[in-house]
């Protein structure tokens, strides 16, 4: 080979080590998500999105598994996973997460906001500012953007929810989230705390005869299939967040951390709309299911809740700092 054809291949030959991509199963860093929602839920199939734009945009050397549907463990077990490193990636409910970092839950106080633009604005505001901050100390880093998840209904196979006497004995699933147990007591329901992955076994066989969880959530776990009335409540909205191991966070180089922001930041936004899309279409499709839809009218039902005194309960419980927060955003509640 002569001079000239020489440094014409070494050239081409440097020029393909800058685009080198780390082979298949090779990666320099492989970490996990875990959530709680279904592949075809937006939280999961954006989240899938943003995992395989990070591949891309990193050159194959930061790849993202994402494991839906509770496959890593129920929700306390992934908050404790991801605390302790062994889940480097988590997208967990504000209600759930409220167990570790209790200013969490003010994003869930029932009839605290009036739409669920109003609460993902708090939780992109100064609301979400300061959970990120609480979730520092304890060795987790929050990511900014909201993960819409929802507004709380109430579902059950008994009768139609039309006032808060309505409620009284009613056996009612809720979640692990401090707030929900107070709230179905000051109604006299029987509050009973059963993980999402295991909601239908306990409707089949009577564990619980209702439910509150968003419609979308109804559908894609196949609840309809044990339930009969489905009373609008709009009692609380549901968001979740995206947390990362804080050591895990800082494994990562600059480049890659601004990566990851910018992808699942963009991926959240699309998927609280696409969310929010889903929810406003889905009654006509559960109502061809034969469920049962009634509106009631909600002010007799936050009178519960403000004579029950929980507003004071819960400004005491997650302090004057956090509540004032909070208020900004909703105006007074007690």
């Amino acid at each position: 080979m002569n001079r000239k054809g020489f440094l014409a291949g070494a050239a081409g030959t440097f020029a393909s080590i800058g685009i080198l991509r780390f082979p298949a199963g090779a990666a320099e860093f492989s970490y996990k998500l875990g959530n709680d929602q279904p592949a075809t839920h937006p939280l999961t199939s954006f989240a899938e999105k943003a995992a395989k734009a990070v591949l891309d945009g990193s050159n194959g050397r930061l790849e993202i598994h994402v494991f839906s549907n509770s496959a890593l463990g129920n929700d306390t077990q992934m908050v404790a996973q991801a605390r302790s490193g062994a889940l480097e990636l988590l997208q967990i409910g504000s209600n759930i997460l409220a167990n570790v970092i209790p200013a969490a839950a003010l994003e869930g106080i029932p009839f605290a906001f009036n739409s669920s633009t109003q609460m993902l604005a708090a939780s992109n505001g100064t609301l979400g500012a300061y959970i990120g901050a609480q979730a520092d100390k304890i060795g987790l880093r929050k990511f900014d953007g909201s993960w819409y998840g929802g507004t709380f209904q109430t579902e059950n196979r008994v009768r139609p929810i039309d006032a808060p006497a309505d409620f009284k004995g009613l056996k009612i699933r809720v979640p692990a989230g401090p707030l929900d147990v107070s709230l179905f007591k000051a109604f006299d329901a029987a509050p009973t705390v059963v993980p999402l992955a295991e909601v239908y076994t306990s409707l089949q066989t009577h564990l619980v005869d209702g439910i509150e969880v968003p419609l979308p959530t109804l559908d894609n776990f196949r609840f309809f299939e044990q339930v009969k009335y489905v009373s609008m409540t709009g009692h609380s909205f549901l968001n979740y967040v995206m947390l990362a191991n804080g050591d895990a966070w800082r494994r990562l180089p600059k480049n890659l951390q601004d990566l990851i922001d910018r992808e699942f930041g963009t991926a959240s936004g699309q998927a609280s709309s696409a969310m929010a899309a889903d929810e406003d279409g889905i009654e006509t499709k559960l109502r061809a299911q034969g469920l049962v839809f009634n509106r009631p009218v909600l002010e007799p039902f936050r009178q519960v809740v403000r004579n029950a005194g929980l507003y004071a309960q819960w400004r005491d419980q997650y302090g004057s700092e956090a509540w004032k927060i909070l208020t900004k955003t909703t105006g007074e509640l007690a």
